[in-house]
């Protein structure tokens, strides 16, 4: 059975309060068995609980579809404005207003979030972040964006596209180079090709460097929300265990 083709009451899980969601995967996977199915039900069991972020933002596409819809058009925008700028038929201009479409649609639905909390509680800023991180991959990233708009998300995400905006004008269009003396030209140029040759050399060493350090600190941040969800599925599990012995305990009473 495919992620697409869970029971509904099993797809519904991803829509409820973060706290809910062990004991409700449980009592799905009870009935599961109890009706003879017991290979969903295994699948049932082993769907994972999400994380903060990523509850936040299930619960975003499966109640604000309105909002949704409007940071998928902009996230359409965007990818279509920085490949027609680098197909050399697009202009900065449009890039330019395409990124700030984005980042407008994403800035409405973290501030939808906020009230997404029971009890009036506000998420933290850091769960803020991550979820504005994980929109912008969902923009720059089409598999991302398909995990994003299932409802179903588990963990959040890293944009690894787009990059800083000023960096990819410059890249794109670089500046015209003034005009030099025509005598000049010849005893220029191989000073010229000398220093791009270096520059080169030093921006592919700079590049590699910090696709390193990238590559460390995500495996780091990887490791640490996995440890954290392992600890919370624990805790709910324990939670979900002492109400089963509670009740168990008051029906022989």
């Amino acid at each position: 059975m495919a992620d697409d083709d869970l029971p509904p009451d099993a797809d519904a899980l991803y829509g409820l309060p973060l706290e809910d969601f062990v004991p409700e995967r449980a009592a799905v996977a009870k009935r599961l068995r109890g009706e003879g199915e017991r290979e969903a039900a295994k699948r049932v069991t082993a769907l994972r609980k999400p994380s903060v972020a990523a509850w936040t933002i299930n619960q975003l596409v499966r109640s604000r579809t309105k909002d949704v819809a409007a940071f998928t058009k902009a996230a359409d925008g965007l990818r279509a404005a920085q490949g027609a700028l680098l197909e050399g038929h697009g202009s900065p201009a449009d890039l330019r207003s395409a990124r700030a479409a984005e980042r407008k649609a994403v800035g409405r639905l973290i501030e939808v979030a906020r009230g997404l909390f029971p009890g009036g509680r506000e998420p933290g800023e850091s769960t803020l972040e991550r979820i504005g991180a994980t929109l912008h991959a969902a923009a720059a990233d089409e598999a991302v964006r398909d995990e994003v708009l299932s409802g179903r998300l588990l963990r959040e995400r890293e944009s690894s596209g787009f990059g800083d905006l000023d960096v990819e004008l410059a890249a794109a269009v670089p500046p015209k180079p003034k005009p030099r003396p025509k005598r000049r030209r010849e005893a220029d140029d191989a000073s010229a090709r000398e220093r791009e040759a270096e520059e080169a050399a030093a921006r592919k060493a700079a590049e590699r460097e910090r696709r390193t350090r990238r590559a460390a600190l995500q495996a780091a941040l990887d490791q640490a929300v996995e440890e954290r969800r392992r600890a919370e599925d624990a805790l709910d599990e324990a939670r979900a265990e002492e109400a089963r012995r509670r009740a168990a305990l008051e029906e022989a009473d």
